[in-house]
C-alpha cells in the first residue's frame, strides 16, 4: 500500500472531485493526503470528509489588477521549496492534482522529487495552472478531446461523488415543509455565490413565488434581508443530492463540475456563466458545449430570467449521459503511474 496527496483548490470545482475519488483511492492507498491552502474551502472539505490536511502557501493570478502578478516570480520559487520539504515529509508517492492556483506549487515540486503526478481538468480546455503542469505531468485526465495534445492525455470526464445521484428529495420537503405540489426551483451560485444571480433572483420573487417553491443556496454570508412565502434561502449545503433530487428546474453558474452533476442526473438547468471580465472564459466555453439554456450575466434581467424558466420547463428532460465508472477509471489512471 502506498501514499497519494490530492491537491486542488480555491472553488469546489477544484475540490469535489478530489472528494468523489477517496472511496475507489481508499481501497488502493493505505495513506491520503490534502494538500491546499490554509483556511481555503479545500480545508475544511477535506477535513469533514476526515482528511488528513496539509496547508501550503500559493500566489494567485490576479486577472484584475495585473501590476500584482508581477511578484510572482519571486515569491513562488519560496513556496515550491516548501512544497518539496512537505512532499518529502509525507513520503508521497504520487500526487493528484486537479487545479487552482493552489496546486501549482505542489506539481513544480513533484518535478524536482521526480515524484509522477496526474493533472485533471474538468474544463473545456487547460486553465492556467494545469497548462504549466501538464509539462512534466505523468498523464493529463481531460473531460473534453479537445483538450489532448499527445498520448499522455486521455478523455474519462470529471468524476461527482456517489451521493449525487442517489438523493432523498424528502428529506428536503420535510426541512422546510415545503407544498410538494408545487415545482421546485433550485437556485445554486456556487460554493462562493454570485451576487449577480443573487440580485437578480431576489428581483423576481414577488413573479416565481406564485407559482414555485425558491431554494437558493446564495453563498457564505450572502443571505438576503428577505422573507416571504415560497421562499427559502440557505447559504451551504454538504447534501446537494437531497436538493436535486428534489428540484424541477436548476439555475446555476457554469462551473464544470455543476454541470457534469447537472448533466448526470438529467435534471432542465439554466447556466448563468461567470463573464470574461472575471474568469478566464470557461464558464461561458462549458455553458455553450452544454445542452442546457445559457443566459449571459451581462443579458441578465428580472424579466429575461422569468422568460427563461418558462420556456425551460417546456422543454423535454434532459437524458443522463454521465458514466458511472469515471471514477474507477480515473484512479485506475493514478495506479498505472506508482510503481
Amino acid at each position: 500500500m502506498k501514499t497519494i496527496v490530492l491537491t486542488g483548490g480555491g472553488s469546489g470545482g477544484h475540490i469535489i472531485p478530489n472528494i468523489a475519488l477517496i472511496p475507489y483511492l481508499k481501497k488502493h492507498f493505505d495513506k491520503i493526503y490534502y494538500v491546499g491552502e490554509a483556511g481555503g474551502m479545500e480545508e475544511k472539505i477535506a477535513k469533514s470528509n476526515n482528511i488528513p490536511f496539509y496547508p501550503i502557501k500559493a500566489i494567485k493570478l490576479d486577472r484584475v489588477k495585473l501590476m500584482r502578478n508581477f511578484k510572482i516570480p519571486f515569491v513562488l520559487p519560496k513556496y515550491i521549496s516548501e512544497a518539496v520539504e512537505l512532499l518529502e515529509k509525507l513520503n508521497a508517492d504520487v500526487v493528484f492534482s486537479k487545479g487552482g492556483y493552489v496546486s501549482l506549487p505542489i506539481t513544480y515540486a513533484c518535478k524536482k522529487l521526480n515524484i509522477p503526478y496526474i493533472v485533471h481538468e474538468s474544463d473545456k480546455s487547460l486553465g492556467v495552472a494545469n497548462k504549466l503542469a501538464a509539462k512534466a505531468a505523468k498523464k493529463v485526465i481531460t473531460s473534453d478531446s479537445k483538450c489532448n495534445k499527445d498520448n499522455k492525455y486521455i478523455t474519462l470526464g470529471t468524476p461527482i461523488r456517489d451521493e449525487i445521484l442517489q438523493g432523498n428529495p424528502s428529506k428536503i420537503v420535510t426541512k422546510f415543509n415545503l407544498d410538494s405540489k408545487r415545482p421546485t426551483i433550485l437556485v445554486v451560485g456556487g460554493s462562493l455565490g454570485a451576487k449577480a444571480i443573487n440580485d437578480c433572483v431576489v428581483s423576481c420573487l414577488g413573479t416565481l413565488t406564485k407559482n414555485y417553491n425558491i431554494i437558493h443556496l446564495t453563498g457564505k454570508g450572502k443571505l438576503p434581508d428577505v422573507k416571504t412565502h415560497n421562499y427559502y434561502p440557505v447559504e451551504y449545503v454538504d447534501n446537494i443530492g437531497d436538493y436535486y433530487a428534489l428540484a424541477t428546474l436548476v439555475i446555476a453558474r457554469a462551473g464544470a463540475g455543476v454541470i457534469t452533476e447537472l448533466q448526470a442526473i438529467g435534471i432542465r438547468s439554466i447556466l448563468i456563466p461567470l463573464p470574461e471580465s472575471a474568469s478566464r472564459g470557461d464558464q461561458l466555453e462549458n455553458a455553450k458545449k452544454s445542452n442546457f439554456t445559457v443566459i449571459r450575466q451581462e443579458d441578465l434581467t428580472p424579466e429575461l430570467l422569468c422568460e427563461k424558466i418558462n420556456t425551460t420547463f417546456s422543454e423535454p428532460k434532459p437524458i443522463s449521459n454521465y458514466d458511472k465508472e469515471t471514477a474507477q477509471k480515473i484512479v485506475d489512471q493514478i495506479l498505472l503511474c506508482v510503481d
